[in-house]
């Protein structure tokens, strides 16, 4: 047979077969990576927050603990016994930077704690402030039905709104404790307005600097006072309905004073009886309510400005009883013409 023939029946080889399935192994490769990447997602987002800053502070700070080597070497690969070994009790109760790092985020969480209620208590005192302006414009236009709203003043201090009740030749005569005609007035048309509040009402009368001399009916100016407070309290419980539950008067004498001795205000506008709505909000609230009050205008009546630190002298006082004052014309040796009254 020829070489040719031996060629013909020799086995014949074919082509590879051809996989039609490699691009699943792609597939799946590609599958893998993207779990991977979103398990890195994921765990980026779980940061924890002490850790990172202790990283982030390790990377800034450049005398980090990690770094601390014994005194008088130059590297942690040139140690020798030193003199002066770095003390470890610091490091015996655990992590330091860890430790400082959680009283530093504490600390911030209580400053951003501290700025939300700040921003709290100054939107109360400003609602608050608003509140009491809306009493002063009530009161300010009934008295001015009668002609009588010149005879109190207002200003809103950290106790609340005070309406000053002006004592000289409108509520008392000089060293007496007797309500005059016109302050009956007044009073009459005040007190119905303050019963309809919820808030509490505290009476304090105040006198001027002159001593009280000659008076057989009060000792001084502490009893004068107080006796002042006591006939508007009366009043108020006898005419205007409000509770005595709610009242309250004190006599201050001239311990409190509006104006000082050298100003010409002093005789006749320390010479008062005041009445303080008081503020029910908590101390915080109530620290910023003059701040509020002089940074905020009104639409209504005027109110009192006075010197700063006014009005705060002292804390030593003298409470009245709802007990009503008998009727007298003693005066004291001064006359009311040249001093101004008591």
């Amino acid at each position: 047979m020829s070489a040719a023939g031996k060629r013909r029946h020799k086995h014949e080889e074919h082509d590879e077969h051809v996989n039609h399935e490699r691009w699943l192994v792609s597939y799946a490769d590609m599958l893998t990576v993207l779990m991977a990447l979103f398990i890195v997602l994921f765990a980026l987002s779980q940061v924890d927050v002490v850790k990172f800053a202790q990283f982030k502070a390790g990377m800034t700070d450049g005398e980090s603990a990690s770094n601390l080597v014994l005194p008088g070497n130059d590297g942690i690969n040139q140690i020798d016994n030193g003199q002066d070994p770095v003390d470890l009790a610091p490091f015996a109760g655990g992590d330091p930077m860890q430790s400082l790092t959680v009283a530093q985020a504490v600390q911030e969480a209580q400053d951003a704690a501290d700025t939300q209620r700040s921003v709290s208590d100054l939107q109360k005192a400003i609602a608050e402030v608003a509140g009491y302006r809306e009493l002063e414009a009530r009161i300010d236009a009934a008295l001015a039905a009668g002609g009588d709203q010149d005879q109190v003043t207002y200003r809103i201090t950290s106790d609340g709104l005070v309406i000053g009740l002006v004592a000289d030749n409108v509520f008392f005569e000089n060293a007496s404790a007797d309500v005059m005609p016109t302050g009956l007035d007044v009073l009459d048309v005040v007190g119905p307005i303050l019963a309809q509040l919820p808030n509490e009402i505290a009476v304090q009368g105040h006198t001027n600097s002159l001593p009280l001399r000659g008076n057989a009916r009060y000792r001084d100016n502490w009893d004068l006072s107080s006796a002042r407070a006591n006939s508007v309290l009366t009043h108020f419980t006898g005419r205007a309905g409000i509770s005595d539950q709610r009242l309250s008067s004190t006599g201050y004498g001239s311990a409190r004073p509006l104006y000082p001795d050298a100003d010409p205000r002093a005789l006749a506008g320390n010479r008062r009886v005041d009445l303080v709505v008081a503020s029910p909000s908590p101390e915080s609230v109530k620290a910023l309510l003059p701040q509020v009050a002089q940074n905020t205008p009104t639409d209504g009546p005027a109110e009192l400005d006075v010197p700063t630190g006014a009005d705060a002298t002292t804390e030593s006082t003298t409470t009245g009883t709802a007990t009503a004052v008998p009727a007298s014309t003693t005066t004291d040796t001064h006359s009311a013409s040249t001093t101004g009254g008591h």
